[in-house]
C-alpha cells in the first residue's frame, strides 16, 4: 500500500513531522518498503491488516501512534444519501449468495466523461498511491477504493442488457475479453458479473472490455460488493491478474465500509452532475461486533513488564477499541469493525505491546532456568561428512523433497510405492521421494547442457511408506559424477574410499537394476555387513530419457544405517 503524504495530512491533524511518522511506523505498526517525498509504501507482506489497505485505516493508525486526531467521522446509516428515499430497484440476481454476502448496484445518470488533468489534486492522489488517472468517472471508483479500502466498479449501463445484473459462476470454457483486451478462458469456479446475455467482468478481479465506459454523457451502474476471498484469490492467481481491487477482496472487507464507500462515490458523482436514480442492495450479512476478553495479568505475563490498567485502557482507546470493566484488571473489549485481524486475547496483548513500544521492553535474565543440552552428535557428523565430501571436489546442492512427474514417468516408478502429498504444489509434484539419485540426475541433465563434467552431492531426507502412521524418514547421502570418461563409476568409488567418514564401507557387484548399466552396479554394506546403499552407472537409455548424452555414475547410502 502506497500512502500519499499530502492526502494523509488531509485526514490526520499531525503535530509530528512526516519524518517522525516514518520513523515510528516500523516500531509501532509495520515496516516500510520505500519512502519518497510524495509517499511511503507499507510492507504488507506477511501482515493480515486489511485496514491498512485504505487511507482511512492508515490515518487511524497514524493518529494512534502519534497522539493525533483524524479529521473525518464515521458516516452513519441515517446519513447515507439514499436514506429515506423511495428509489426504484436496479434489477439484480445473485445466484450464489454464500459467495457474495453483499452486492450493491447504484444507477447514476447524466455523467459527462472527461479526461483527468495531469495537474489536478485527484491525479496527484492517485499517482502518489501508485495508480494512474484515467477519466473523471473511473477516477472516482479508484479514489474511493484508496480512501475506504472498498473496491468499486462502474459498468456502462447501455452495455448491460435490460440493465439487469446477474452474479453467477462461469460456464466451463466460457470466454471474456477483459479491460486489458486479452481474451480469458474461464473455469466453472470463477465468479462472474453478467447480464442475461453475456459476461461483463470477472468478479473482484477485472471488468470486461464490453462494458467499458466510453461515451459522454453516460449512465453507469456502480457496483460495490463483498466476494468470497478464496474464490477471488484462486481466480486472480490462475488468470495472472493481480490488481489493487483483488488484493483488497482477498484480505477481507466489511459491509459498513462498503456502504460508506458507495455513499461517498455517489456524492462525488453528484458533484460531477450525475443523478442517483435507482439502487439495489442484496445482502445476507451484517458486520458483527466482536467481543474479546482481556486481563491485565495475562497482558503483563506475555509482555514481561508491568503495564497499568490505565495504560492498557489508554492504548486500546487510541486504537478505537471500546473497553468495559468486568472486574479489577479485566475487560470485555469491543473490536472496531475495520480490525478484522483481532480474534483472541493474545491479539489484544500484541496491540498493547506495540503501543507500549517493543523497544521499551528491557531484556531480562530468566531466573533458575536450566536448559537441557541438545544432542547434536548427528548434526556434527553430517557437517563433518559435508566438509569431507567438499574436500574431494564435490559441490553440494539441494533438490526438492518430492519426485516430479517426469522422474516418475522416466523411471517407471510405481506410484503405489510412494507417499502421496495431501496438498501438493501442483499435479506434477504429488509424491515424496524415496531416493535422492533420481533428483540429482534430473538436475544434472539440465546442467550438462552447459558443461561437460559435474561432481555434485546432496544430504537430505527420503520418505518411505509405512503400513500405519506417518512415513519413515531416512537421512541419505547421494553423489553424482560425470567426468568425460567411459567409466565414471571407477572414479566415484575412488572418491568414496577417500572420504574418512565412509572408510568402513565395502562394495560388491550384483545383478543390475534395470535403470543401471548391467556390468556396473554395486551394493554398499556397512561394517556389520548390512546393505545400506548402492553405486552404479545409470543406463544410457535412462540418461537419454532426461535429455542428456553423458555417462553418469551415482552413489547413494542411508546415513541412518
Amino acid at each position: 500500500m502506497k500512502v500519499s503524504i499530502s492526502w494523509l495530512k488531509e485526514l490526520v491533524k499531525l503535530d509530528n513531522s512526516i519524518q517522525q511518522v516514518e520513523h515510528l511506523l516500523p516500531l509501532r505498526t509495520i515496516g516500510t518498503k520505500e519512502i519518497d517525498e510524495n509517499f511511503f509504501e507499507l510492507d504488507m507482506k506477511g501482515y493480515n491488516r486489511s485496514d491498512l489497505l485504505s487511507m482511512r485505516g492508515v490515518a487511524y493508525e497514524i493518529a494512534a501512534i502519534t497522539d493525533a486526531t483524524v479529521t473525518f467521522s464515521e458516516t452513519l446509516d441515517q446519513d447515507f444519501i439514499w436514506s429515506n428515499k423511495n428509489l426504484p430497484q436496479v434489477n439484480v440476481e445473485v445466484l450464489d449468495p454464500d459467495l457474495v454476502p453483499v452486492y450493491a448496484i447504484a444507477k447514476i445518470e447524466g455523467l459527462e466523461v472527461q479526461n483527468t488533468p495531469s495537474n489536478s489534486d485527484s491525479a496527484k492522489q492517485l499517482t502518489d498511491c501508485g495508480m494512474r488517472a484515467i477519466n473523471n468517472v473511473v477516477d472516482v471508483t479508484n479514489l474511493v477504493m484508496l480512501e475506504y479500502g472498498q473496491p468499486l466498479h462502474a459498468f456502462d449501463a447501455k452495455s448491460v442488457q435490460d440493465e439487469k445484473i446477474i452474479v453467477r459462476l462461469a460456464h466451463p470454457q466460457e470466454k471474456l475479453t477483459t479491460l486489458d483486451h486479452k481474451e480469458r478462458v474461464l473455469e466453472k469456479t470463477d465468479l462472474l458479473i453478467c447480464d442475461p446475455a453475456k459476461a461483463l467482468g470477472v468478479a473482484g478481479v477485472m471488468g470486461g472490455a464490453n462494458s467499458e465506459i466510453s461515451d459522454s454523457p453516460c449512465t453507469i451502474l456502480l457496483e460495490a460488493a463483498i466476494f468470497d476471498p478464496v474464490k477471488i484469490r484462486q481466480t486472480s492467481q490462475r488468470l495472472g491478474l493481480p490488481s489493487e481491487a483483488s488484493k483488497r477482496f482477498q484480505h477481507g472487507l466489511t459491509k459498513t465500509r462498503l456502504l460508506q464507500a458507495l455513499d461517498e462515490a455517489i456524492r462525488q458523482y453528484q458533484d460531477l452532475g450525475g443523478r442517483l436514480t435507482a439502487l439495489a442492495i442484496v445482502s445476507n450479512y451484517e458486520d458483527q461486533v466482536k467481543q474479546v476478553h482481556l486481563s491485565q495479568a495475562k497482558t503483563n505475563s506475555l509482555i514481561g513488564v508491568v503495564i497499568t490498567s490505565q495504560q492498557i485502557e489508554d492504548y486500546l482507546a487510541k486504537l478505537h477499541f471500546k473497553l468495559k470493566v468486568t472486574s479489577a484488571g479485566n475487560w470485555e473489549v469491543n473490536v472496531p469493525y475495520w480490525r478484522l485481524d483481532i480474534e483472541i486475547e493474545e491479539d489484544l496483548v500484541e496491540e498493547v505491546a506495540r503501543m507500549y513500544g517493543y523497544e521499551n521492553i528491557p531484556a531480562q535474565h530468566l531466573p533458575n532456568l536450566k536448559l537441557n543440552t541438545l544432542d547434536q552428535t548427528d548434526l556434527r557428523k553430517i557437517d563433518q561428512l559435508k566438509q569431507e565430501t567438499v574436500t574431494q571436489g564435490l559441490t553440494e546442492i539441494m533438490t526438492y523433497s518430492y519426485f516430479t512427474s517426469e522422474v516418475i514417468n522416466n523411471l517407471h516408478i510405481n506410484q503405489d510405492s510412494l507417499v502421496k502429498i495431501a496438498n501438493p504444489m501442483s499435479a506434477q509434484t504429488e509424491y515424496l521421494r524415496t531416493r535422492l539419485w533420481p533428483n540429482l540426475l534430473e538436475k544434472a541433465a539440465e546442467n550438462l547442457k552447459e558443461r561437460d563434467s559435474l561432481a555434485i552431492f546432496e544430504i537430505g531426507k527420503t520418505y518411505h511408506p509405512q503400513n500405519q502412521g506417518v512415513p519413515k524418514e531416512k537421512k541419505t547421502l547421494g553423489i553424482l559424477l560425470v567426468n568425460q570418461t567411459n567409466n565414471p563409476l571407477a572414479e566415484l568409488i575412488t572418491i568414496i574410499k577417500q572420504i574418512p567418514s565412509l572408510v568402513d564401507l565395502t562394495v560388491e557387484q550384483i545383478s543390475a537394476d534395470k535403470n543401471f548399466h548391467p556390468q556396473r552396479y554395486l551394493q554398499i554394506k556397512n561394517n556389520r555387513g548390512e546393505v545400506i546403499g548402492l553405486a552404479g552407472e545409470i543406463h544410457p537409455r535412462v540418461v537419454n530419457q532426461f535429455g542428456a548424452e553423458k555417462r553418469i555414475a551415482i552413489m547413494e547410502i542411508s546415513l541412518d544405517d
